[in-house]
C-alpha cells in the first residue's frame, strides 16, 4: 500500500511517499503535483489548498491518535505538533520532550502513559535574526546562513554577539525546559530533535529529520483500519 504524508508549512510544503509504512521519499512540492497514492493524510497551517485531494485526511485532534491529548484548547493545537509527538511517544513509549526547530520553535511533551500534556512556542531563529534587524537601528541583519553550531556565549563582535544572543540563548532555554521537565517527573525526559535547524541546537539529542511525517503516516494508518 502506498501512502503520503503532506506537511503544509509556513515556508514550504513537503511530501513523503510510504510504501506500507516504509519512507521511501521526501521531497519539497512547489507546484502542488502529488504523486499517486493509495491514502494521504496532509497536516495544514492554513487554509485547505485547492490542489489537495479531495479525500485527502485532513490531521487535527479529532482523528484517532496514538496519544491522548490533554490540551485545553485541541482544536487550536498545530498538527505538526500532534505528528511530532505521537512518532516520538511510539518511537520509545516513556517520558518525551519533542523539539521541533523550524520556522518556528515548539516544545512539546508527552509522558510515559501516552499523555500529550502541552509545551511551549517560541520564535524561530531565522525570526530571531530578522527581528534584531527590523526593531533597531544599527543592527544588522543575519541569518541561518551566517548560523554556526560552534557559537560561543561571549561574542567578540556585534555579528558574533547576535550569534550568541540566537544560538546560544536558544540553546539555553532548550536545555533549560529538559531540565525542567526531568525534575518534574524525577528522571532524566527523553528528547527528540527534528526540522530543518534541528543540527544547529541539538544537544546530546536524538536528531529524527522526518519525524512529523513518520507521525502523520501512523495517524493514517490508525485512521483507515
Amino acid at each position: 500500500m502506498r501512502s503520503l504524508a503532506i506537511d503544509v508549512g509556513n515556508t514550504r510544503t513537503k511530501v513523503a511517499v510510504f510504501e506500507d509504512s516504509v519512507l521511501k521519499s521526501c521531497m519539497i512540492c512547489s507546484d502542488g503535483r502529488l504523486p499517486k497514492a493509495d491514502y494521504a493524510i496532509a497536516s495544514l497551517t492554513g487554509d485547505r489548498p485547492e490542489w489537495l485531494p479531495s479525500d485527502c485526511l485532513e490531521l487535527s485532534a479529532n482523528l484517532k491518535l496514538p496519544v491522548k491529548i490533554n490540551y485545553s484548547t485541541p482544536s487550536t493545537l498545530g498538527p505538526d505538533r500532534i505528528a511530532a509527538a505521537s512518532a516520538a511517544w511510539l518511537s520509545c513509549r516513556r517520558h518525551v520532550m519533542i523539539v521541533d526547530a523550524g520556522t518556528c520553535i515548539t516544545v512539546d511533551f508527552v509522558d510515559s502513559d501516552g499523555s500529550y500534556r502541552g509545551g511551549a512556542i517560541m520564535p524561530g531563529l531565522d525570526m530571531k535574526f530578522r527581528a534584531l534587524h527590523n526593531f533597531t537601528a544599527r543592527l544588522p541583519l543575519l541569518n541561518i546562513g551566517d548560523a554556526v553550531s560552534d557559537a560561543t556565549p561571549m561574542g567578540d563582535s556585534t555579528r558574533n554577539s547576535i550569534l550568541s544572543g540566537v544560538l546560544c540563548a536558544t540553546r539555553f532555554a532548550l536545555k533549560g525546559y529538559e531540565q525542567c521537565l526531568s525534575e518534574l517527573i524525577g528522571e532524566r525526559v527523553q528528547v527528540v530533535i527534528t526540522g530543518g535547524n534541528a543540527d544547529l541546537l541539538s544537544d546530546d539529542w536524538l536528531i529524527q529529520p522526518h519525524l512529523v511525517m513518520y507521525g502523520m503516516n501512523e495517524i493514517l494508518m490508525m485512521n483507515i483500519a
